[in-house]
């Protein structure tokens, strides 16, 4: 019997644990994918900066809020990624970019406004903890499961 394993992959939690270099640390960009790679986000070798243009409009945004901004909608985030990519956005892509964040989990919209996932006790808007959490998380999960299968093996021995 063949398995539609893709079918049954709920999620992903892929991170890297890279070199932070000298040469990252001193542009923006190398930074934001920097965090894409670690984040499993982006894949090696990637060319395709949609993604890395989303993420650092976002992360730009959410530092700016911390310091009395306000959660940014669509059309500043769009605005932002204009700044970064210093061309006009294909709003179609950075949406759908949005979209695959929130489905990771990383970002949540309310009100047509847009932030990071914060943890649910977190008291702070501190996104290296919130982000740690959210992977966490979902490690936590799906070792309860191979717990489970490991479990249903041994007793089917």
């Amino acid at each position: 019997m063949q398995m539609p394993e893709s079918a049954l992959i709920r999620g992903e939690c892929l991170v890297r644990d890279l070199q932070l270099t000298e040469d990252v640390k001193l542009t923006r960009k190398g930074l934001v994918r920097y965090l894409a790679l670690s984040l499993g986000l982006i894949s090696p070798r990637e060319s395709r900066t949609g993604l890395l243009e989303v993420l650092e409009a976002l992360l730009a945004l959410h530092y700016q809020m911390r310091q009395g901004g306000s959660e940014p909608d669509i059309h500043q985030i769009l605005e932002k990624v204009r700044q970064v990519k210093k061309a006009e956005p294909n709003p179609k892509a950075v949406r759908y970019h949005l979209l695959q964040l929130k489905k990771l989990g990383l970002i949540e919209s309310k009100r047509r406004k847009y932030r990071f996932v914060l943890a649910p006790q977190q008291e702070n808007d501190d996104l290296a903890e919130a982000l740690a959490h959210i992977y966490r998380q979902r490690m936590e999960t799906s070792f309860e499961k191979i717990r489970k299968a490991l479990s249903l093996f041994e007793k089917s021995l």
